[in-house]
């Protein structure tokens, strides 16, 4: 649908693992994490998939954690919503299997971190920019 340019959104939200089997390593898994079945940690990069989604022509991408920064989270839905074509919004969402000791509690508090160390991104990628003399990347934080 997204390489066909339909006019469809779509929201992922990144878990970095495969959560539906117990916190399996996935592509979505950062290179040296320990999952289950990589006990020794993942060997490869985690995929880029916001960049190999900038790649299509028209498509809308943002990159966002709710718990970072609630307000560019719902600027972004609201773009992507907006937008005519494909749009894809990818948000953090830790699993569970990441936060044994402290619980789901304390998980916008880990979006934060990880956004403010650089780890995840804050991004929107608007391809309709261009059109107005604009960059189509802006870098949230």
């Amino acid at each position: 649908a997204v390489a066909l340019g339909e006019n469809i959104n779509i929201l992922i939200l990144d878990t970095e693992v495969y959560s539906n089997t117990g916190g399996q390593s996935s592509k979505a898994t950062p290179l040296g994490s320990v999952a289950k079945f990589a006990q020794k940690g993942k060997r490869t990069q985690k995929k880029d998939l916001g960049g190999l989604l900038m790649t299509y022509k028209g498509v809308y991408v943002a990159s966002c954690a709710m718990g970072a920064n609630y307000a560019q989270c719902v600027k972004a839905l609201q773009e992507a919503e907006a937008h005519e074509g494909p749009s894809v919004v990818i948000c953090y969402a830790p699993c569970i299997e990441h936060r044994t000791k402290t619980g789901l509690s304390n998980m916008g508090n880990d979006m934060k971190a990880a956004v403010e160390c650089g780890y995840w991104p804050l991004y929107r990628y608007d391809p309709n920019r261009v059109k107005l003399g604009e960059p189509p990347f802006q870098l949230d934080y």
